[in-house]
């Protein structure tokens, strides 16, 4: 299940990572400002940037750090990262094919780790949280921002049918409770920086997916028949055709801090 899961992310992205380097919702995310100005940077750290994606995060740690290093599950996201990295002059950074859940870095090799719209499609998120742990050092922060799912049943059970029917690669978002435990299981802290709504554009969301379109006429049915309690939490507009406009989806920043 858990392989089926990742070939399922690869076969996602494989395709279309260039779309992901230009997307202003990964390349210029007020989120990208707020993980940087959360942490106080001398310069000598080294940073892990997991689930990198097209390299934004690591890119955005670069000139701050001594060493930035993003690994993704996907190579083609690998290679698109690389050359973004080179086009843009930046030296101190690398990025290879990686895997979340196994690591392949030495024990307390980071000060600095983090995680950017990744974790939903983690087979395994607490696992994931498990090695991240692991490879920071005493002392060192884990940064993740993502989607998350609300505490209520109905809420989370619609979220993630309406982001797994958009794109199979998606496993779960999870709720901010679960995070809490991984977090303090893990042996790190657990503060909730920052949330946020975060506005989706619902064409652009299903052309950047590049949803089939039998597919997008059950996201348009199902947004457009979802309870009243869902609409108002996820903010969903219909037009006059009882067609989506737009959404939102809940966003967190979460700090942790290895004891």
């Amino acid at each position: 299940m858990k392989n089926s899961m990742k070939d399922a992310v690869r076969k996602q992205f494989q395709n279309n990572a260039g779309d992901y380097r230009d997307e202003p919702l990964f390349a210029a995310g007020e989120d990208l400002r707020y993980m940087v100005e959360s942490v106080v940077l001398s310069g000598t750290e080294r940073v892990l940037d997991i689930g990198t994606g097209a390299g934004h995060t690591a890119l955005a740690f670069s000139p701050f750090v001594k060493k930035s290093i993003g690994i993704d599950l996907t190579e083609e996201m690998v290679e698109v990262a690389a050359k973004f990295a080179k086009d843009r002059g930046v030296k101190n950074i690398e990025f290879c094919v990686g895997d979340a859940e196994n690591l392949t870095f030495s024990d307390e090799t980071f000060d600095l780790v983090t995680c950017r719209f990744a974790a939903h499609h983690f087979p395994n998120a607490k696992r994931a949280i498990r090695e991240i742990s692991r490879v920071l050092k005493p002392g060192g922060i884990f940064l993740l921002v993502d989607h998350y799912a609300p505490e209520n049943p109905d809420l989370d059970t619609f979220v993630n049918d309406l982001d797994r029917l958009r794109d199979p690669s998606h496993v779960r978002e999870y709720r901010l409770s679960e995070y809490r435990a991984w977090f303090v299981e893990n042996g790190l802290s657990f503060q909730e920086k920052l949330m946020w709504d975060l506005p989706i554009e619902f064409e652009n969301w299903v052309r950047r997916a590049r949803t089939p379109q039998d597919v997008r006429f059950q996201l348009i049915e199902f947004l457009r028949t979802a309870s009243f309690p869902c609409k108002q939490a996820f903010r969903v507009e219909i037009d006059e055709e009882q067609k989506p406009i737009s959404f939102c989806l809940k966003c967190s920043l979460l700090h942790g801090v290895k004891r």
